[in-house]
C-alpha cells in the first residue's frame, strides 16, 4: 500500500504536471510535449479507459482530437487553465469509474470540453502548427493506449480510481 501512496503523492506534485518550456520546435517536439506533462498523460489515458469501458465507438473519439485542435488554435487563452487541467484528470477518472452509468453522449461532451482546455493550454505553450499537430497526434495515441489498457479487467477497475485520486491531489495542491 505504501508504494501506491508514494506514487499518488509523486503524481500530485505540481512540478510534475506543469511542463512549460517547449515553445520551439516542430512536429517532433509536439509529439514529445504531451509525454512530459502528467496532467496530459492521466487525462488522455483516463479518457481511453473510459471510452473502452463505456463501449464508445472509436469513430466518435475523433471528437476529442477535434476539440484539442480547436483549443490549440483558439485566438484566446482560457482563464484558470491549471485548475481546469487538474479537474479534467479527476473527471476522466470518475468517468472511468462510472462508465456504465454515464451516457456515451454526455461522456463525449465532457471529454470534448476538457480536450478543448488541454488543447488551449498546451497549444499556447508551443509555437507553430506542426508542433501543435504533433501534440494532438500524441494525445490521441495516449488515449488509444488507455483504450487498449482497458481490455484488461483489472486495469479497468483500478486505473480510473488512481487517475481520479491523482486529479484530486492536483486540485488540492494546485
Amino acid at each position: 500500500m505504501k508504494h501506491w501512496t508514494t506514487l499518488i503523492l509523486l503524481m500530485s506534485a505540481g512540478g510534475a504536471w506543469a511542463h512549460p518550456g517547449h515553445a520551439d520546435g516542430g512536429f517532433a517536439n509536439g509529439l514529445l510535449h504531451p509525454l512530459l506533462g502528467l496532467d496530459h498523460w492521466l487525462a488522455m489515458l483516463g479518457l481511453g479507459l473510459w471510452s473502452r469501458a463505456a463501449a464508445v465507438p472509436r469513430r466518435a473519439l475523433a471528437t476529442v482530437g477535434i476539440a484539442l485542435a480547436v483549443g490549440a488554435f483558439a485566438p484566446l487563452t482560457l482563464p484558470a487553465v491549471e485548475p481546469l487541467l487538474a479537474a479534467s484528470v479527476l473527471v476522466a477518472g470518475l468517468m472511468g469509474l462510472g462508465a456504465g452509468r454515464l451516457p456515451a453522449a454526455v461522456g463525449l461532451a465532457l471529454a470534448a470540453a476538457f480536450s478543448l482546455v488541454h488543447g488551449n493550454a498546451h497549444g499556447h505553450e508551443m509555437a507553430g502548427v506542426s508542433a501543435a499537430a504533433g501534440a494532438i497526434c500524441m494525445s490521441m495515441g495516449l488515449m488509444g493506449l488507455g483504450w487498449l489498457a482497458g481490455r484488461q479487467p483489472a486495469l479497468r477497475r483500478v486505473a480510473p480510481a488512481l487517475v481520479a485520486l491523482a486529479g484530486a491531489g492536483m486540485l488540492a495542491i494546485g
